[in-house]
């Protein structure tokens, strides 16, 4: 026995020689840890020494595994009593100055052993490595399916030790929620309290959340009560007491801030939230209202004039930068179309303007795609990374109103920004910063540059199995469709479960039609039924499923197969078009294989897909036309354009998240020269 584990021995009294049955059940349950997955010795010394910087610390975590497995198999002989006494010893350390890094192997075998206390499994040697990694502030790459849930569980628990607080985030409320429920019970065992943020809470209620030693929550709620409490700061509801208050006997103001220090976050899903959501800023806006007649007169003015303009006459549309631009036909219609008058009316720059919106609503916004009209008859927009609707947020600069005019819906008047964020600078605020994903390395070093963290790759508990062969090029879109359909027949008369990504609600119900024609039963996910998301892809596993759904959506829900499917081949999943991202591919193939397990995945693409609009309106209009032509050419031929296309898109979209980055950092510094707060406007 090492000297470390006596003195633990010492504060803990033994347990009984002889236990229950039950409890020899809880401590000897099936292991599905493979061993050595991590690397020899050897190479892990020289690449410990040697190394670039990522794959030294997975070196260094590895050999900290044996020592957490001995922990490990100490602390799981303790009753659940004496299990907490550890771990309030153990935070005694941390509160009294000892270092973290000191505690990881104590603090991470007293985790294992909590969760296989409460769930009965062992975490495996890989999620104990990057729960390592992202202790030391690194972000990981953790294959879909190898359990990132539990990952967070040691460091969260180890960086809670001294009382100042972790925030774990993911990219929905139910994930959040689901989380907090599954994993509380291991936190709890090892006397710590867990907290949950909800939407539509109360501040008192949110403050005693905060309060908790580890809290969950989505990546919004955390970004935006960060702002709320910087409004309150501004608005003078958080001044200091005066000192002689005590003395005459006056209350002491409430701090009315719902955070305490940001001083470590865990993030999950980490490449939605700091790679697809970091092109939009977190907003806190004004509330907004109804429009009268007087105020609707603009955006109805120019929705009925972009109806009459044509493209290359009256406008050009660019598609590289997304932007509309009026040329002088469309100036001269626009001054002779009755512009409107009255207190509403704007000046003849400011109508060119409402103009480009109203033609961006028309000929890039499309319904089912960027938004959806709810049944309440309110614009709502879609996430086009995962499907989701968001209904809390809205387009700026007049564009929601000039969907809003388009769909004929109730226009709301503009709102005013009270504050705003963006999330890369938002947990650039934290101490310390980790995070994991199943698809970080392609953004490697725009992760360095922003958030200062090296992406490690962290190896599967057991190699994969999936097969992937090469995309399947049609002409068009309908051609793809039937491919797609006969595929869906292939692998149901296989006894093969089958999950189609669509990228849009659009193609997900014009699918759906053609598997009805086909007489194929099947389910339908994506924004009109988002409430079932779980449910409905955690049974996508089983014999005979079918199941169509709007890119990520059910992402972070795991796909378990049924008896048989295994035997079968597993889940094939199919990609009806490539996203604008090669790692959103790559999370859409990786439902597939989860494990271990056998598995499949193919895409289908076509000359149609909106992907290959950022090759240019010639090339574009050029492969348009071969399609429509059809014939017996090889269309396998054209497979390289997409990942061309795909290249382009991620180029133009980080330069826009570097270039809103910078804009950010140009306003704070501008309104700190100032003496403003930064973040209120």
């Amino acid at each position: 026995m090492t000297p470390m584990a006596e003195n633990i021995l010492e504060l803990v009294p033994a347990a009984p020689a002889e236990e229950p049955e039950a409890e020899i059940a809880f401590r000897r349950p099936p292991i599905s840890n493979v061993a050595g997955r991590l690397g020899n010795s050897v190479g892990n010394f020289y690449r410990s020494t040697l190394g670039v910087p990522w794959n030294r610390r997975l070196a260094k975590a590895a050999f900290l595994i044996p020592q957490i497995r001995k922990y490990e198999s100490l602390f799981l002989t303790l009753s659940e009593a004496d299990l907490r006494k550890a771990s309030l010893s153990l935070r005694s350390k941390a509160r009294g100055g000892a270092k973290l890094d000191s505690l990881i192997s104590e603090a991470f075998g007293l985790a294992c052993a909590a969760i296989r206390r409460v769930h009965g499994y062992q975490p495996f040697d890989v999620q104990l490595a990057a729960g390592i990694v992202m202790h030391y502030g690194g972000l990981v790459e953790l294959a879909t399916g190898e359990g990132k849930t539990l990952c967070a569980i040691a460091p969260a628990y180890l960086n809670a030790l001294p009382g100042k607080g972790v925030h774990v985030t993911t990219v929905n409320d139910y994930l959040a929620n689901r989380d907090a429920e599954e994993m509380g019970p291991v936190y709890r065992a090892l006397g710590m309290t867990i907290g949950c943020l909800f939407q539509k809470m109360q501040d008192q209620e949110r403050k005693a959340h905060y309060a908790c030693d580890i809290t969950y929550g989505t990546a919004s709620e955390f970004g935006f009560d960060f702002l709320r409490d910087r409004m309150k700061l501004r608005g003078g509801q958080a001044t200091t007491t005066p000192f002689w208050n005590g003395w005459i006997g006056g209350e002491a103001k409430a701090d009315p801030r719902v955070q305490r220090t940001l001083n470590y976050a865990i993030v999950d899903e980490a490449d939605s939230i700091f790679i697809d959501e970091g092109r939009t800023p977190l907003i806190i806006a004004n509330p907004t209202r109804p429009a009268t007649e007087e105020e609707q007169i603009v955006y109805l003015w120019a929705d009925r004039v972009a109806q009459k303009c044509a493209a290359g006459e009256h406008f050009r549309f660019d598609l590289k930068k997304e932007k509309v631009e009026l040329t002088d036909g469309g100036r001269q219609l626009i001054r002779y179309s009755n512009p409107p008058t009255g207190e509403h009316a704007k000046a003849m720059d400011k109508l060119f303007e409402a103009m480009e919106k109203a033609l961006l609503a028309y000929h890039r916004f499309n319904r089912d795609h960027q938004y959806m009209v709810s049944a309440e008859k309110k614009i709502v927009i879609i996430d086009e990374s995962t499907g989701r609707p968001m209904p809390d947020r809205s387009w700026r600069d007049g564009l929601h109103q000039a969907v809003e005019a388009k769909e004929k819906v109730e226009i709301t008047v503009q709102s005013d920004h009270a504050a705003q964020v963006t999330y890369m600078n938002f947990y650039r605020l934290y101490k310390k910063l980790g995070g994991m994903s199943g698809t970080l390395i392609p953004n490697f070093w725009e992760l360095r540059k922003v958030y200062r963290s090296w992406v490690t790759k962290v190896p599967t508990n057991r190699p994969i199995k999936r097969t992937q062969p090469p995309d399947q090029v049609y002409p068009t879109e309908i051609a793809k469709y039937e491919a797609v359909v006969r595929q869906v027949q292939a692998m149901m008369e296989c006894g093969r479960p089958v999950l189609i990504g669509t990228r849009t609600v659009e193609k997900s119900e014009a699918l759906s039609k053609l598997l009805n024609e086909a007489g194929i039963v099947h389910q339908v996910l994506n924004a009109r039924q988002n409430e079932q998301e779980a449910l409905i892809v955690s049974e996508a596993g089983q014999i005979g499923k079918v199941t169509v759904a709007t890119n990520m959506a059910g992402r972070g829900t795991d796909i378990k197969l049924g008896p048989g499917v295994a035997d079968n081949g597993g889940l094939h999943v199919i990609g009806t078009e490539r996203n604008e991202a090669e790692r959103i591919d790559r999370q859409l193939a990786g439902r597939a294989g989860r494990q271990g397990d056998p598995g499949s995945a193919q895409f289908f693409v076509s000359l149609d897909d909106q992907l290959l609009e950022v090759l240019g309106a010639a090339r574009r209009k050029s492969l348009l036309e071969k399609g429509k032509q059809g014939g017996n050419r090889n269309w396998n031929g054209y497979r390289n354009l997409f990942p061309e296309a795909q290249k382009r898109l991620e180029k133009k979209h980080r330069k826009q998240r570097l270039d809103l980055m910078n804009y950010d950092k140009q306003r704070q510094e501008l309104l700190q020269d100032l003496g403003a707060d930064p973040y209120v406007d």
